[in-house]
C-alpha cells in the first residue's frame, strides 16, 4: 500500500492577510488585495503585500541580506514551522530529514536585474559582492533553510505558473521514497517592475486592472505576490508526533503540451490530461470531486483553455460543482499560485465550504459555477489546477482527512 502523505500545517503571507487564521478569515469574507501598488507606483494596480515588515516575524538579525522574495518565503517558513509544532531553532529544525521545496517562476527577479544593471553601468569590479547570492534563483529557498536550520533536501522548482503544484508533487514523492521525514513545500513570488514590464509588453496584463476569471469581459491578468508553505509528512510521522492532518495529498497529474513558449494550447489537451492523471493517481473518477480551485486569472486564452479542459473531464456535471477563482483576491502570483490554491482547497474541505470569488459578477464562460458568496459542499475531494503558458500543466487532488 502506498504511503499516505498529509498536510499538517501551513504558513502564508498574502495580499489579503498574513497567517493561516487571518488569511482564512479574509478569504471567506470576500476580501481583495487588488489595488494601487505603492511598490510599483505610477498608478499600477496589483495585489501587493503592503506594509510588509518581516522583522515582526523574523527579528532584526540577518534581515539586511535578504531580498523581498527571501523575506516572504522566510516569513511563511517561520509560520509553518511554529504552527505545526516545530519551533525554529529546536532540534527538529536541525534534522537532516527536514527540508524545503519552493516553486517559483522568476525567483528574485529584481535582485537579478539590479545586479546585472550595476555590472553594466559601473563595471564588474564595482558591483557589490553581497548582492550576488540573491541573483541565483534558488537563493530564497537556501536563505530560508539556513535561517531555520533545515538540513534536508533544498530544491527550487521552476515550471512557470505550475511551479507551486510541481513543488508539492516533488515533496510528496520524496516523502514516499523515504528521503525526508518532513518537508515544507509551496511557492513564493515577488512583485517587481521587471516582471510588470515583461507582462505588459506581451499584452498579458489587464488594462482595467480588474481580474475577471472566466468572465466574458475579462481583459488580462493583475499581478500579485506572496508565499505559501505547507507542512508535509507521512501519516506515520504525523501520528507518531501527535499531529492532526488537515488533508491528504491524494493524487497529482502533470502534462506538458509543448504548444508554444508563450501561448496556451486552446485545445486543452495537456490541461485535461493533467486533471485526468491526478484523478487516476487518486484512484477516483470525476464524480467524487466536490469543488475546484481554478487557475483562472482573467487571461482570455488561459481561462478559455481551463474551461475547455474542465468540460472535457466533467461534462454536464461541471455546472453543478462549486468553483473558486482566488486570483480575483490574490492576483496572479505566478509560481506561488498553485500553493495558494492547495491551501485554499484544504480550508474548503475542512470547512465543507468553498470561499467566495471576490468581486465576481455576471456570467462565466463554459458554465463555470463561481459565486461572490461562500458555497457549501458535501464531499471529501477537491481539485486544484495550475496551468502555464509554457505548456506546463499540473493538477492536484486533495482528500479531506478522515483517519
Amino acid at each position: 500500500m502506498r504511503e499516505r502523505i498529509v498536510i499538517t500545517g501551513a504558513g502564508v503571507i498574502s495580499p489579503i492577510a498574513a497567517g493561516v487564521a487571518d488569511f482564512e478569515k479574509a478569504l471567506y469574507a470576500g476580501a481583495s488585495g487588488v489595488g494601487p501598488s505603492p511598490l510599483l507606483g505610477d498608478g499600477v494596480v496589483a495585489a501587493e503585500v503592503q506594509n510588509f515588515v518581516p522583522q515582526q516575524w523574523l527579528g532584526n538579525k540577518g534581515i539586511r541580506v535578504l531580498d523581498r522574495t527571501a523575506r516572504l518565503l522566510s516569513v511563511a517558513a517561520q509560520m509553518a514551522l511554529c504552527g505545526s509544532g516545530f519551533a525554529p531553532g529546536e532540534p527538529a529544525g536541525c534534522d537532516p530529514e527536514t527540508g524545503l521545496v519552493c516553486g517559483t517562476m522568476f525567483g528574485s527577479l529584481h535582485s537579478i536585474a539590479s545586479f546585472d544593471w550595476s555590472g553594466l553601468e559601473d563595471g564588474p569590479n564595482l558591483v557589490n559582492p553581497m548582492d550576488f547570492p540573491n541573483t541565483v534563483i534558488n537563493s530564497a529557498a537556501g536563505q530560508a533553510a539556513i535561517r531555520f536550520k533545515l538540513g534536508g533536501v533544498n530544491s527550487t522548482i521552476c515550471a512557470g505558473l505550475a511551479s507551486g503544484l510541481y513543488a508539492l508533487h516533488y515533496a510528496a514523492e520524496f516523502l514516499r521514497l523515504g528521503r525526508a521525514r518532513m518537508l515544507l513545500a509551496g511557492g513564493a513570488e515577488e512583485l517587481s517592475a521587471e516582471a510588470l514590464v515583461g507582462f505588459r509588453k506581451n499584452g498579458i496584463t489587464s488594462p482595467s486592472g480588474v481580474p475577471r476569471p472566466f468572465g466574458a469581459e475579462r481583459d488580462g491578468v493583475t499581478l500579485g505576490e506572496g508565499a505559501v508553505l505547507l507542512v508535509m509528512e507521512s501519516e506515520k510521522t504525523a501520528s507518531a508526533r501527535g499531529a492532526e492532518p488537515w488533508a491528504e495529498i491524494a493524487g497529482v497529474g502533470c502534462a506538458q503540451d509543448a504548444h508554444s513558449a508563450h501561448s496556451y494550447d486552446l485545445r486543452a489537451e495537456g490541461a485535461a490530461s493533467a486533471i485526468a492523471m491526478a484523478l487516476e493517481s487518486a484512484g477516483i473518477g470525476a464524480e467524487p470531486v466536490a469543488c475546484i480551485i481554478a487557475a483562472a486569472s482573467g487571461s482570455r486564452a488561459a481561462d478559455e483553455m481551463e474551461a475547455r479542459a474542465l468540460q472535457k473531464v466533467f461534462g454536464a456535471r461541471l455546472a453543478q460543482i462549486p468553483v473558486c477563482a482566488p486570483k480575483t483576491a490574490l492576483g496572479e502570483s505566478l509560481g506561488a499560485a498553485g500553493a495558494f490554491g492547495a491551501l485554499i482547497a484544504a480550508l474548503a474541505l475542512r470547512n465543507q465550504c468553498v470561499p467566495p470569488t471576490a468581486g465576481f459578477a455576471g456570467e462565466t464562460i463554459g458554465g463555470i459555477r463561481l459565486a461572490n458568496r461562500s458555497q457549501a459542499i458535501k464531499g471529501e475531494v477537491a481539485l486544484v489546477n495550475a496551468f502555464s503558458c509554457d505548456g506546463n500543466n499540473a493538477a492536484l487532488v486533495l482528500r479531506r482527512w478522515s483517519g
